[in-house]
């Protein structure tokens, strides 16, 4: 299997903010259709091997840094929403062997969102 790179345009609340379950929920459900949104956009399948999902996010104009483990919440909410796309059948570890969370990139021409790589698990 080759690499898969997509980019949603979605940045969660920091894992350090507090909310009412009720505006986490809206967050979500707007990850949700932004992560389907792209995957639609970018033709990706079902993948039915294990995987390893990557995350970097990218930080547009105006955009604060954060502690890389604060970003945290944004790939909960991303693999969330690879699984209600359609393109990962679960996120239990049977398929999703590994979750690598890279420190952001600054790029304050570009828009603000997260960089996915699903590529095939490495066997160990």
């Amino acid at each position: 299997m080759e690499p898969i790179v997509l980019f949603v345009p979605y940045i969660a609340s920091s894992t350090n903010t507090r909310q009412h379950w009720t505006a986490r929920k809206r967050e979500v459900d707007a990850c949700h259709v932004l992560v389907r949104n792209a995957v639609r956009r970018a033709g990706i399948g079902r993948v039915v091997v294990p995987v390893d999902l990557t995350f970097r996010p990218r930080l547009g104009k105006g955009v604060r840094r954060r502690d890389t483990s604060n970003y945290s919440l944004s790939l909960k909410h991303l693999e969330d929403g690879l699984v209600a796309a359609g393109v990962l059948p679960d996120d239990r570890g049977e398929y999703v062997r590994r979750v690598i969370l890279e420190p952001p990139e600054v790029d304050r021409k570009a828009g603000t969102g997260t960089w996915i790589e699903i590529s095939k698990a490495v066997e160990r």
